[in-house]
């Protein structure tokens, strides 16, 4: 029997939208009804022109119809959720995350409802339906995916890179104090191509997604050591015949060297330390096609962010693809606020970003007929926002509801009614974010510096 206060929780919810979590822990088991979301401001893709008070039909796990709300007609039965003053976009994909905090053990065991409040308070909550975990066991990811594609557990889409590949003798200096002694020693470090071969092999049959390199590792405070070429090339090409997508850590400019020449496809981040890097380095990236990771809040303190802010803009400016990520899962701090804030500051417009969470990482990963856009026959992956990005950037973060396949996996408590109107606490003029008004404002130089995972 429920309690007062869970009675209380229910009523707080639109009450069209109780019967789609009556059942949370099995949001893809079963038919699934059509949902309707009426009312929107929708944006269909970066690039186009919003849709005023549009209505969306979702059915089967795909969207079904879009357009203006007059336009739109809602089957019979169809579930619908009011979003008259919000704004619906594509789901958003982050592209750099990781399994790897203690929360996230036994996961094939964990009580499903244990799994789906961690999977909600680092990802879903931010309207994330597709993630790209960089390194982490991959034993253990692989078991998390198949409880959340199964349906037991609600969460976005997982890709895995299991565990990365380190340059011989060059686990970084920062995992070497957090990781016990019998995991350090399981890190793959390759020490011949064939090595790194018989790696990636490996990882692929146990379900890799991905291959990571850390082809520039700081070894200790102030040294990166890259992969030898030779090593990160035949990892590279053995991915590469598996269709597989290849992320490099390169911390540096040699790192970066051994990225370009073993035609690595992603960057899981800028170069922390751009010495040296020069506007040639961005346009042999950009004749390769390479993609790039900013995750910038990683790097959030002086003196060294204006660069890596100037690595972004001219990138982006060159015509390289930006894909959006944070490194979350290392970093302990969820809210990806600070990033979006970040990327504002490298002079990415809101559709800017809005493709590096949507149209880019969907182009990247071979699915743009799949996911990316708001049109029908793609995947139901999509996020309601409370406010609107176009006006202020930092909406991004306030959603309302995520949905995968066509169904609410996480739908925001509700909040006072004057804190609903674009986001801000009319008390202090700040954001609502977390269940309290906060400061958008960015502490320059708070916090201790961190190396990159």
């Amino acid at each position: 029997m429920r309690t007062t206060r869970n009675r209380r929780a229910a009523l707080a919810l639109p009450l069209g939208l109780l019967a789609l979590l009556a059942a949370p822990l099995a949001f893809s088991r079963g038919p699934k009804p059509a949902l309707a979301l009426v009312g929107a401001r929708i944006y269909p893709a970066p690039a186009a022109a919003p849709i005023l008070d549009g209505t969306v039909v979702l059915s089967g796990g795909k969207i079904a119809a879009v357009g203006p709300r007059a336009g739109v007609a809602i089957p019979a039965g169809a579930q619908e959720l009011d979003c008259k003053g919000l704004v619906l976009t594509a789901g958003f994909q982050n592209s750099h995350v990781h399994f790897t905090e203690d929360s996230w053990a036994g996961a094939g065991s964990q009580p499903a409802s244990v799994l789906a409040g961690h999977l909600q308070a680092m990802l879903t909550r931010y309207g994330f339906t597709t993630v790209v975990d960089t390194a982490s066991s991959l034993e253990n990811t692989a078991a998390l995916r198949r409880r959340v594609e199964s349906g037991e557990v609600p969460g976005p889409r997982i890709f895995t890179a299991g565990e990365g590949l380190y340059p011989p003798d060059g686990i970084p200096y920062y995992l070497k104090t957090t990781l016990p002694a019998v995991v350090l020693s399981q890190l793959p470090q390759p020490r011949s191509p064939q090595q790194a071969v018989d790696v990636v092999e490996n990882h692929v049959r146990g379900g890799s997604d991905i291959i990571k390199l850390f082809t520039g590792s700081w070894v200790k405070r102030g040294t990166v050591l890259p992969m030898p070429e030779e090593i990160a090339t035949a990892a590279a090409a053995t991915a590469h015949r598996h269709g597989k997508l290849v992320f490099s850590h390169p911390s540096n400019l040699a790192g970066l060297e051994v990225a370009i020449r073993a035609h690595v496809d992603v960057l899981a981040h800028v170069l922390d330390d751009a010495r040296g890097l020069t506007p040639r380095h961005l346009e042999r990236m950009k004749e390769q096609n390479m993609a790039v990771i900013p995750t910038l809040k990683l790097f959030d303190h002086p003196p060294y962010l204006f660069e890596l802010l100037d690595e972004v803009r001219d990138y982006s400016r060159l015509g390289g693809q930006i894909l959006f990520g944070t490194d979350v899962g290392y970093l302990t701090d969820y809210d990806p606020t600070t990033e979006y804030e970040l990327m504002e500051s490298a002079g990415l417009g809101w559709r800017d970003v809005l493709a590096t969470l949507t149209t880019n990482p969907a182009q990247r990963f071979g699915e743009a007929a799949r996911r990316g856009r708001i049109e029908p026959g793609l995947d139901a992956d999509l996020v309601v926002l409370a406010g609107d990005p176009a006006a202020y950037p930092r909406n991004f973060v306030d959603v309302r509801y995520t949905i995968r396949g066509g169904r609410v996996i996480f739908s925001a408590p509700s909040r006072p009614a004057a804190c609903l109107r674009r986001g801000i606490c009319p008390s202090t003029v700040t954001p609502w974010i977390r269940g309290r008004c906060t400061s958008w404002a960015i502490e320059a130089g708070a916090g201790e510096a961190r190396e990159p995972a």
